[in-house]
């Protein structure tokens, strides 16, 4: 049976990528709006743990602080606070009091995986189930076939991948103003590619751990932006808990100049769009 997070959360936008988060760890989840609400749904929905979104403006505080206190006592030690760059004093003033790891909102999509892994991880009993895509072109080692056409520069590389259920096409651009690398990619269905893969979940990943999390467009593009990484693998949910790993090449050609750059990876947030461009015609699986 799969591990379910409660997520409490005031703001819709938020809640759906804690969502998107909470689903790429192979858990299912509970929504509320409101501790009260979290409280009620506990009586009919087995949990494994809580996330927990403090609200900025608070009008009764000891109803506040007597709900944490009943979630902490449902989920000793599985309870995780998200607060903002700079916590309200009160909200600094209970994470203090009670113990309770946080995670600010900017660092959600690096820093709320780890944590909330190592409390559900004891309790999965399924994993997901991840199937490793083949590297097919890697324009930096072998020529596009005829009528592909893409430019041959050393600041951008395209990479072809295919999987029983998928054919992903991905590009690595390296920016003019280091240490930016920007990465773009389409993901089409193998059996018929003239139809994307729409509205699934990828996952950028560094050794250390997911970076980001999109959804592909309706036309199955996706896109990142990162920084100070040599390494980085994608993974794609074709299917609940059915994932296809890429393995990409060592980016070293993109990072060479790197030397003064900050060692800690920076993730932009912006969003995908349906104009993005890439290197070339896509290759269609054969």
């Amino acid at each position: 049976m799969q591990p379910r997070v409660l997520i409490i959360c005031e703001r819709a936008a938020e809640r759906d990528t804690i969502r998107v988060l909470v689903g790429t760890m192979g858990c299912q989840w509970v929504l509320a709006s409101a501790i009260d609400e979290a409280l009620a749904l506990l009586g009919r929905e087995r949990t494994s743990a809580a996330l927990l979104e403090l609200p900025g403006a608070v009008s009764d505080p000891a109803k506040l602080d007597q709900g944490i206190r009943e979630l902490l006592v449902r989920f000793p030690g599985r309870v995780i606070v998200l607060t903002d760059e700079k916590p309200t004093p009160m909200t600094s003033e209970l994470i203090s009091r009670y113990s309770i790891p946080a995670v600010k909102r900017d660092r959600l999509a690096v820093d709320l995986w780890p944590r909330l892994e190592s409390m559900v991880y004891p309790q999965l009993v399924s994993r997901r189930i991840t199937r490793v895509a083949r590297l097919v072109l890697d324009t930096f080692l072998q020529p596009l076939p005829a009528g592909i056409r893409s430019p041959q520069t050393e600041d951008t590389r395209q990479l072809v991948y295919e999987a029983p259920a998928l054919t992903a096409d991905i590009s690595f651009e390296r920016s003019p103003n280091f240490p930016s690398i920007t990465l773009m990619g389409q993901v089409l269905r193998t059996k018929d590619p003239q139809i994307p893969l729409n509205g699934v979940t990828v996952v950028l990943k560094s050794r250390k751990g997911p970076l980001n999390v999109k959804m592909t467009n309706e036309a199955g593009e996706f896109s990142f932006e990162f920084q100070g990484e040599r390494t980085v693998s994608l993974e794609i949910e074709v299917s609940p808990n059915d994932w296809v790993l890429l393995i990409t090449p060592p980016l070293d050609w993109a990072t060479k100049d790197e030397g003064q750059a900050a060692g800690e990876s920076e993730i932009s947030d912006s969003s995908t769009t349906s104009g993005a461009k890439f290197p070339g015609k896509k290759v269609k699986p054969a």
